[in-house]
């Protein structure tokens, strides 16, 4: 279909995405992998690789910002920029540029939660829910209109990492969504945040991601699955100069008695 659009991002719910477009025939004029993939898969499929698989015109470890790439962007004139899972600010002259506007996906329900890590600090605080939002980018971080929301239960034994599934999943989910609205020229209708409830969590783990043992259990509990998720460094607390890890016991499989 000759929809013309721009894809910006990557990890496992950028790649979910692409393939979403991909499947119901919508082909990216321009994909840009984020910063760090390589084209090759880590703890997620690489964008990068699938887009070359593809036969997409793909940039790679380039910023959004340089100028190539901005006047690219400028030349394609796309009508929509899917920014899902970037790691990348989007620029204002690059967010103004197309017709309908810039789509993020942010694991939390906004306007609670914005910034980074946000099911890390869900969990950590304790809250029974989070969520995905769809939402327009503005120039503020996680700011913009909000185009559609779905809950997610924090289960009791979700970690990091169960939970950024769960927000992939659906996220994944709402992105078909808002394309189906699009391909039918729908109106995609949206609702400003209340900034009176805004969050804000900057690019930090709860206490620098280090267990403080004066905290009582439940939040040692719960700082303990927040800081699960792998391949990432896990957990850690001091015993005089050595700092120690908490991992999973199937990574000692084989020294059980």
């Amino acid at each position: 279909m000759d929809r013309n659009c721009v894809f910006i991002g990557g990890k496992q719910i950028g790649f979910n995405c692409l393939k979403i477009l991909l499947k119901v025939g919508i082909v990216p004029k321009l994909v840009i992998g984020n910063f760090d993939d390589l084209g090759k898969d880590s703890w997620h499929q690489s964008l990068v690789k699938f887009a070359l698989e593809n036969d997409l015109s793909t940039i790679k470890k380039r910023k959004v910002k340089d100028t190539s790439v901005y006047n690219k962007i400028r030349e394609i004139n796309p009508e929509i920029i899917f920014c899902i899972g970037g790691t990348q600010i989007i620029p204002k002259k690059v967010l103004d540029i197309p017709k309908i506007g810039c789509l993020n996906l942010h694991p939390a329900l906004l306007p609670k939660y914005r910034g980074r890590f946000s099911t890390v600090h869900a969990i950590f605080n304790g809250e029974k829910y989070t969520g995905v939002t769809a939402h327009w980018m503005d120039e503020g971080i996680d700011s913009g209109p909000v185009i559609f929301q779905k809950r997610i239960k924090i289960d009791k034994n979700d970690t990091a990492k169960s939970l950024y599934d769960k927000f992939t999943k659906e996220g994944s989910i709402l992105f078909a969504k808002i394309v189906d609205l699009w391909l039918k020229g729908q109106k995609i209708i949206s609702t400003p945040q209340n900034e009176k409830q805004a969050t804000f969590y900057l690019k930090t783990l709860p206490n620098n991601g280090e267990i403080n043992w004066n905290w009582d259990g439940g939040k040692i509990l719960r700082f303990i699955k927040a800081m699960i998720f792998e391949p990432f460094p896990p957990a850690t607390f001091k015993i005089g100069d050595k700092e120690m890890v908490i991992v999973d016991k199937k990574y000692f499989k084989g020294f059980e008695k």
